[in-house]
């Protein structure tokens, strides 16, 4: 039974939402996004949640505590996965975690420059990822607290500045961190530490990193999210280095890709293919931005097409490993959530199903992921790929036999929420985080982020129809932000069109 209907300025009955094609397409992102969201649920009650310690209240997902795996790459996908389904588990014990970890932390830790990398990888791949989705709370205070305890002595001279590394992939992570703090905080500190950065790379000119995987391809995505920032806050800077940044990006397509657009692991080295390929197109969107017209984008459309071939369907990135094939499916996703390209959503689609999440198994009885750090990857990309579906939006409180979809169309958003029994709960939209919580004027393209898909302005109004009697209500942004209350009886569906 159809309950509900959001119209745009006609009345829509039972029958004609039942052939819309619409419709057909939220309820299959329906089924796509409520089977991986239960299963993250249950990983979270009946994995993640039990590898915290009961006397020290510390997350253990491997056994050990370390900061460059468990707290960089394992926490904060365990963060995201209460986020997504469980708010009391996010505010108990998964926050409490967090409190832990900065008891346990020595005064002065990440001061000690032998300590850069373990506080580098859980600030940019731990705390930015979490903070992106929760904005300025406490995770964001802790970003920021290591993120001053790594520059307070700097040891590496260079003509532009002391930095804390010549590693490319912790300056990489810097870039990427200190963009982000600097519009949070607008403390021009944090931009002339990553202009320190960029300089040291791109002013002696001909810079091109030579690993495009993890571990080195890290700059790309910085100096291009850094490229975008400066183009609101210094464009005299942005003179500087697109230049620089634009022969970077032709040198690694020139020399680092195959027939297909896909990056191999080194540049100038063809063979394996890299699980980072959608990681390093991230810096050519946001060149592209900057630019305001389609120097690549043309490229990353091909590339995006050419995922539909043979070669592409169950490709071990990594072997036998699920990190490589999320790492690969989360960069894709960074360019088709700007480059809807069919045969790229597609790809997405059946790699994650065979691969990832794993969806032919019956919830009930199938596999979890392990906690460790590549399997926790996965869970990372279990929950991009289901917001995917979703468009952006959450039903609180989750409950495993609920399922969720949303698809977009010219005329607004389309949405479909059915549950097995009676369920009393909220629709939560989301809202222009890069704006809100980043302080972006503009979407820039990013690694670490749960991307935006359909989002409401908190000022903006928008109008509920009962497709039944043709009432109709207006909530405005805000309210849908907070939360649009929907009762559905058992076996019950609504139906939603959101303009």
């Amino acid at each position: 039974m159809i309950l509900l209907a959001c119209v745009f300025g006609w009345a829509v009955t039972p029958a004609f939402c039942a052939e819309d094609a619409s419709v057909d397409k939220a309820r299959e992102s329906a089924r796509i996004a409520g089977y991986s969201l239960s299963k993250v649920q249950r990983w979270l009650h009946e994995a993640a949640l039990k590898k915290i310690e009961p006397d020290t209240g510390l997350y253990h997902p491997d056994g050990r505590f370390n900061y460059q795996d468990a707290w960089a790459d394992c926490y904060p996908f365990f963060v995201w996965a209460a986020w997504a389904t469980d708010q009391d588990a996010l505010n108990g014990p998964v926050r409490k975690a967090l409190h832990a970890e900065i008891k346990h932390c020595p005064e002065g830790f990440f001061t000690d420059p032998k300590n850069a990398f373990g506080g580098s990888e859980y600030v940019k791949d731990g705390l930015v990822a979490i903070v992106e989705v929760t904005g300025k709370d406490e995770w964001f205070d802790r970003m920021k607290a290591i993120e001053d305890d790594i520059w307070k002595n700097p040891e590496v001279d260079t003509p532009h500045g002391k930095i804390p590394s010549t590693n490319v992939e912790i300056n990489g992570e810097q870039l990427q961190v200190l963009a982000r703090l600097y519009t949070m905080t607008k403390e021009k500190k944090y931009l002339e530490w990553a202009e320190r950065i960029a300089d040291y790379y791109l002013l002696p000119g001909n810079f091109v990193p030579t690993r495009l995987r993890d571990h080195g391809c890290e700059i790309i995505g910085g100096l291009g999210l850094l490229l975008g920032v400066e183009s609101e806050h210094n464009p005299e800077k942005v003179k500087v280095y697109q230049p620089h940044i634009k022969k970077m990006l032709d040198e690694i397509l020139a020399r680092g890709i195959n027939a297909d657009g896909i990056m191999y692991n080194t540049l100038g080295r063809p063979g394996t293919l890299s699980d980072g390929w959608g990681y390093d197109y991230v810096g050519c969107l946001c060149y592209d931005m900057v630019a305001e017209k389609p120097v690549y984008q043309t490229h990353m459309e091909q590339t995006l097409r050419n995922l539909s071939k043979p070669l592409y369907k169950n490709y071990r990135w990594e072997g036998s490993s699920i990190d490589g094939y999320a790492d690969s499916i989360e960069g894709g996703i960074y360019i088709l959530n700007r480059l809807a390209v069919p045969e790229g959503l597609s790809w997405v689609d059946r790699e994650m199903a065979a691969n990832v999440a794993r969806s032919g198994e019956p919830l009930e009885t199938a596999r979890l992921w392990g906690t460790m750090k590549l399997e926790s990857n996965g869970v990372r990309t279990v929950i991009m790929h289901a917001l995917m579906h979703t468009r952006g939006l959450l039903a609180r409180p989750w409950r495993q036999d609920l399922t969720l979809g949303a698809c977009e169309t010219n005329a607004g958003l389309t949405i479909v929420v059915r549950a097995e029994k009676r369920w009393s709960g909220k629709l939560v939209f989301d809202v222009p985080r890069h704006r809100m919580y980043m302080g972006f004027k503009k979407d820039w393209p990013r690694m670490n982020t749960l991307p935006e898909w359909f989002t409401v302005e908190h000022e903006k109004g928008y109008v509920v129809k009962n497709a039944t009697d043709g009432s109709e209500k207006t909530h405005t942004g805000k309210q849908l932000h907070e939360g649009l209350p929907v009762e559905l009886a058992a076996g019950e569906e609504v139906l939603l069109l959101v303009n």
